[in-house]
């Protein structure tokens, strides 16, 4: 599909794509709101193939919808827009290439275990991987396709656990560009984003050494 929008409209992708990679927000935020109406479904399939080319960061992305159409709107379209790209990544994924590692996890007791683990507990690993906020989703997308965890665990886990990080990369992205007028969210959001890893980080250290002490 995303080779079909390619072929469609290159120099649109192109041109995306350059205002991508160099991070700019706001010159991103210009190009969809020229689109008018269109708009909408610009952005969506923007967050369907950055699903699928794994390398950028969302961030550029939903602060860009956040500027257009209103911090409440542009979140909402964000989720919807990374909820759509995983979806569209996990069937691709799981069709293509899930009989292809098979083999692999037969032959080795660790994949093995971790593949049973992804059937048993897959919608809380996955809940968990998606509330991180800067987490390459396209990889976590991708990992999970080609586990054995359920379409049904799939779905509600990316549903329910990409919103608050959406949240914080629209906020996040939307006040970068406007950063003077919102100094102060900006802070806060960057400090909460800190926060978040350095638990993570504390957490991960401390069962290194309370499994050491045992």
């Amino acid at each position: 599909m995303c080779g079909l929008l390619y072929w469609w409209q290159p120099e649109f992708f192109q041109h995306a794509y350059s205002i991508i990679e160099r991070g700019d927000i706001a010159a991103l935020a210009e190009y969809l709101r020229s689109f008018g109406a269109w708009g909408v479904l610009v952005t969506l399939a923007l967050f369907v193939i950055m699903t699928f080319t794994i390398v950028f960061p969302f961030m550029i992305l939903s602060g860009a919808a956040g500027i257009v159409y209103g911090l409440f709107w542009g979140t909402l379209l964000s989720w919807m827009g990374e909820l759509i790209g995983a979806l569209f990544m996990f069937v691709f994924a799981r069709y293509f290439f899930r009989h292809a590692v098979e083999g692999w996890i037969a032959k080795s007791p660790y994949l093995k275990q971790v593949d049973d683990y992804s059937a048993a507990n897959g919608f809380k690993a996955l809940l968990i991987a998606r509330l991180l906020p800067l987490a390459p989703s396209g990889i976590i997308t991708a990992v999970a396709a080609i586990s054995r965890i359920s379409f049904y665990d799939f779905f509600w886990a990316t549903f329910l656990g990409k919103l608050p990080p959406v949240v914080i990369k629209v906020l996040l992205g939307h006040d970068l560009v406007f950063a003077k007028e919102n100094m102060t969210r900006l802070i806060f959001i960057i400090i909460l984003v800190i926060a978040v890893y350095a638990t993570l980080w504390w957490h991960k250290r401390k069962k290194k050494q309370n499994h050491e002490h045992r």
